[in-house]
């Protein structure tokens, strides 16, 4: 049996899978509620694992976790730790990676596309000619946090002027924190139904960012298709018209018009691409 994981900043979501390709199991827990390590390891005890597929909201590299804002890690070389107390072989990529492959084999795109997702972080993974492009230290990619603007309140990474400190499920939760808005659950729907002007500086803002990050991709990256997804991104998909309607402002427009900007098809995205590191065998 094997395991896939998606290890985002708010949950962990998990499936045991048999060597039939059954599920076996299922379940999702908070991130924070225990460390890494010992969430796994509540999670294959019972069971006869062999491999363990992570889809992970940070930064990692060659099997050991180099940061993640948003999470809080007790074990930075997790792939050695499970190969050395367990005997499983384990494979952990950035979720946002994962999301590319489980896009890229959607969408069959082979040559230059780029997988845009708003969560709690903001992210980007880019695949070229059908191979995922890692940079030196798989760090390719990290939309989130290129210089935007200056923002009061800090990026989950520690500075200033990040998009995501601006463009963010988390962004939307501290700056309503912020502004002490009055309101049971954060979200762009939420905050446009207050009617206040502090709210609708928060959707600004955000709407901005996002014009912002999506034109510097295509500008940068001139890619064939975006594929935007994420929790944020799910529940309001007037922003794809946004997009469509405001991009010429931030976009080359030669490169805006050989891209392609859809909205994610896929419920699961980065755990399917948790299950493709498994398939073949990755080494990132």
């Amino acid at each position: 049996m094997f395991v896939v994981m998606d290890v985002g900043g708010t949950h962990i979501r998990y499936r045991i899978i048999d060597t039939d390709g059954n599920e076996v199991s299922s379940g999702k827990m908070g991130t924070q509620a225990i460390g890494l390590i010992q969430a796994i390891e509540s999670i294959i005890k019972g069971y006869t694992i062999k491999k363990i597929g992570i889809s992970y909201a940070g930064e990692v590299h060659n099997g050991v976790i180099l940061s993640a804002p948003n999470i809080e890690v007790d074990e930075p070389n997790i792939k050695a730790y499970f190969l050395k107390e367990h005997h499983i072989e384990l494979f952990i990529e950035n979720d946002l990676k994962c999301a590319a492959l489980a896009e890229q084999r959607y969408w069959n795109c082979n040559k230059t596309m780029v997988a845009a997702s708003i969560g709690t972080g903001f992210g980007s993974a880019i695949i070229e000619n059908g191979k995922l492009f890692r940079g030196s230290h798989n760090l390719a990619g990290e939309i989130g946090h290129i210089p935007y603007k200056y923002s009061q309140i800090p990026c989950g990474c520690g500075n200033h002027y990040c998009i995501e400190a601006s463009c963010s499920g988390i962004a939307l939760t501290r700056w309503t924190e912020h502004y002490r808005l009055s309101i049971e659950k954060v979200s762009i729907q939420n905050l446009r139904e207050l009617k206040n002007d502090n709210a609708d500086t928060i959707i600004n803002n955000f709407e901005e960012g996002l014009l912002f990050a999506i034109g510097t991709i295509i500008s940068l990256i001139n890619p064939e298709l975006i594929v935007l997804g994420g929790g944020v991104i799910e529940p309001n998909t007037y922003l794809l018209d946004l997009i469509n309607e405001n991009i010429h402002k931030y976009a080359l427009p030669i490169s805006k018009k050989q891209t392609k900007i859809v909205l994610s098809r896929l419920q699961d995205a980065p755990l399917m691409g948790a299950e493709i590191l498994i398939e073949d065998g990755w080494k990132g």
